[in-house]
């Protein structure tokens, strides 16, 4: 029985790896499954906070999280990565919220940090868009300084039928496109 119990222990031993630790670039071809892409470097840090801009006549809050190890799925991968996620707060000239995710919970916000740039300083995310995914594109941010980061979006485009979007969904795009927004931190 104690043979058992010990040849037991060995085997679990064997069959529990720990967790493999690669810096947050690491290429998703170069990993195996439960891999952890970690922010070893700091590269998301600078961009965690509140930020405000206005933009034709609209203030622009965004709120920038970060989350560790979060789950991600990528084809026939999962893995873990740190991650930031973007949610926003969009108010016309009398102060009207027009249209906020600030409500929403973190991993929910639609806008998600994908790759990081370190020597351009720079994040990039997916957004994938609004109602029927529309204005879904790409959202980067830039790192000027402490106070200060960039803003570009590019919304990709979108062909809306009945099949895929019905009648009545919110198809405004309340994103500010534009290149070199620059946000000031708050």
């Amino acid at each position: 029985m104690k043979n058992i119990f010990l040849l037991s222990i060995i085997l679990l031993s064997f069959s529990c790896r720990a967790q493999q630790i690669y810096p947050l670039n690491t290429s998703f071809s170069d990993i195996q499954n439960n891999t952890y892409l970690k922010d070893t470097n700091n590269e998301l840090i600078p961009f965690i906070g509140n930020w405000k801009a206005t933009f034709n006549n609209k203030e622009i809050t965004i709120k920038v999280d970060k989350i560790d190890q979060h789950l991600v799925r990528s084809g026939k991968k999962i893995f873990y990565r740190d991650v930031l996620f973007i949610r926003y707060s969009i108010k016309n000239s009398q102060g009207t919220i027009i249209k906020s995710t600030m409500n929403l919970p973190i991993t929910e916000a639609k806008i998600e940090s994908d790759v990081t740039f370190p020597n351009q300083n720079l994040v990039s995310f997916v957004y994938q868009g609004g109602d029927c995914q529309y204005g879904w594109g790409d959202v980067d941010l830039q790192f000027v300084d402490k106070t200060h980061i960039k803003w570009r979006y590019q919304p990709e485009g979108v062909i809306l039928t009945n099949l895929n979007c019905p009648n009545g969904a919110d198809t405004t795009i309340y994103l500010p496109k534009t290149n070199n927004l620059v946000f000031t931190k708050q």
